[in-house]
């Protein structure tokens, strides 16, 4: 695979090759990259196309969205965000469609151009402008890139996590657990529910730096698309509905659990551990009532 995305990084044959590798049960996402594709050979001001997800780890399949990205020559930006749209209604007849803005440098967004075809087939397109782009991410195939751009590796922040980062998502694990506390001593079961889904949340995240999974800020889907994954002890503990004793004995488990994967994050990328906040916390927990 490795070979397979340095020639696609560099020439268009390269990305036709790997689209035609692709096996028949995506078969509809490959017609599709294959007309993006066209549209960037033939459009100059599209410069470079690349795939991400399960499609480019080849482990796709026919339920798969296509996620991938388009740069625009910096010159044509943004006006020629049109002709991108233009392209995917050309690729086939939509239910719906909708614009979202997409992070981009110094302040200024790229969009997400989100399309749902008739077909049921998903895309999820980011468009920037070209020099936006400093290489290809880890899991993604360069289809097409005119100014080699792609050529070489990049890490963007989304794939890594630095010690701050990894402490961030330590502090906010126990902050959601003390608004459960709150919000179950208030009565308040949705919102109390709400948080537990925001603790395990952040405890995913630190799992997945914890087994070195690629993209660790994407939580519970970077642990399930890391070969030979395995998961926090005692994590089923942590789901409940929204009975208040329930909810709380969960809670208690997701502390346990967020004791655990802060341990072994710890190991991945050194951090300091919230103990004040921990501490707090556990002792919040401890003292709701249970009527």
């Amino acid at each position: 695979m490795a070979e397979d995305q340095q020639a696609g990084a560099v020439a268009t044959p390269g990305g036709r090759a790997w689209l035609a590798r692709m096996p028949s049960p995506v078969a509809a996402q490959r017609i599709l990259l294959q007309h993006l594709l066209d549209a960037a050979e033939a459009e100059p001001v599209f410069r470079w196309l690349e795939l991400g997800g399960s499609l480019a780890r080849d482990a796709g399949d026919e339920l798969s969205d296509i996620d991938a990205g388009l740069g625009i020559a910096d010159s044509g930006w943004p006006a020629a965000v049109t002709l991108v749209e233009e392209t995917i209604r050309r690729a086939g007849p939509s239910a719906d469609s909708f614009r979202q803005r997409f992070p981009g440098k110094d302040g200024e967004s790229g969009w997400h151009l989100f399309t749902l075809y008739e077909s049921g087939l998903q895309l999820s397109l980011v468009v920037l402008p070209s020099s936006w782009r400093l290489g290809l991410p880890p899991q993604a195939v360069a289809l097409y890139d005119a100014d080699g751009l792609l050529a070489r590796a990049w890490t963007p922040d989304a794939a890594a996590a630095s010690p701050q980062t990894a402490r961030e998502w330590a502090c906010l694990g126990w902050l959601a657990l003390g608004d459960l506390a709150k919000y179950l001593d208030r009565g308040s079961v949705w919102e109390a529910h709400a948080r537990l889904e925001e603790a395990r949340a952040q405890a995913w995240k630190l799992w997945a730096l914890a087994i070195s999974a690629s993209y660790p800020a994407f939580g519970l889907t970077s642990v399930l698309d890391t070969s030979g994954f395995t998961v926090p002890d005692g994590i089923e503990a942590t789901t409940a509905g929204l009975e208040p004793a329930a909810l709380l004995d969960a809670a208690m488990a997701a502390a346990s659990v967020l004791d655990q994967v802060t341990r072994r994050a710890r190991r991945s990328v050194p951090f300091d551990p919230p103990a004040g906040l921990r501490s707090w916390t556990r002792s919040r927990l401890a003292s709701v009532r249970r009527d």
